[in-house]
């Protein structure tokens, strides 16, 4: 069973983002996000993993035109509830998306390929949906960071699959040429760094990426 098809997970997942530090943190993901996606232009995007809405809410007020979707139906029940424009939602896996071939102009998943027990077969189904120079757009934690060597400490984070950023690089390498940045540095006792020159061998918590889709070449 995915962590988060558990009613609680789901009910108290916002919850963080109302703290202090979770706001901090929030803004920083973002940004990392925001400074990556600039050049794109909002088309007909799948959200994979989209959660209580979180993610969802930012990529409509971005324009986006979003079909989202989540294996689990508890975090979709707190989606609903939130009546963000702009949103078709769907109960679905990305193991098996029940979309068409080159379907989608973008594919956002953030923080949810750690979670969904095959990545290399998520992101073959990924490569499926999206339309040939279309965007993947992704948020992954990072196995490296500080959170990343403690998250077996931790009921929610120890079902992951962390990666690190040459991983994350491999992986998403069959899709086309990934940017990667990282953000979001914590010290040994979880709390937010102010700059990352403090402390220059800490890798971020967040790394954000996107990957153009290449076209498939054809013979002569």
């Amino acid at each position: 069973m995915n962590i988060f098809e558990k009613k609680e997970v789901a009910q108290e997942y916002d919850s963080y983002y109302t703290t202090e530090q979770g706001e901090e943190i929030d803004a920083l993901e973002k940004q990392a996000i925001q400074d990556l996606i600039n050049p794109i232009i909002p088309g007909k995007l799948l959200e994979i993993g989209c959660g209580t809405g979180h993610w969802t809410s930012f990529f409509s007020q971005l324009g986006f035109q979003i079909t989202a979707t989540d294996i689990s139906e508890a975090m979709l029940q707190q989606i609903r509830a939130k009546s963000i424009p702009n949103v078709k939602l769907f109960n679905a896996d990305v193991l098996q998306l029940p979309f068409p071939d080159n379907h989608f102009d973008q594919v956002a998943v953030i923080t949810a390929l750690e979670f969904c027990g095959d990545i290399p077969q998520a992101i073959s189904e990924i490569k499926r949906v999206l339309k040939p120079d279309g965007w993947l757009i992704a948020g992954c934690l990072n196995a490296d960071s500080t959170l990343g060597k403690i998250k077996n400490q931790d009921p929610v984070y120890k079902h992951g699959d962390f990666m690190t950023q040459s991983i994350l690089y491999k992986q998403l390498s069959s899709i086309g040429k990934p940017t990667i940045t990282e953000s979001v540095y914590l010290s040994s006792n979880l709390k937010l760094l102010d700059q990352r020159n403090s402390q220059p061998t800490i890798a971020g918590v967040f790394m954000a990426a996107v990957v153009q889709k290449q076209k498939q070449c054809t013979s002569q």
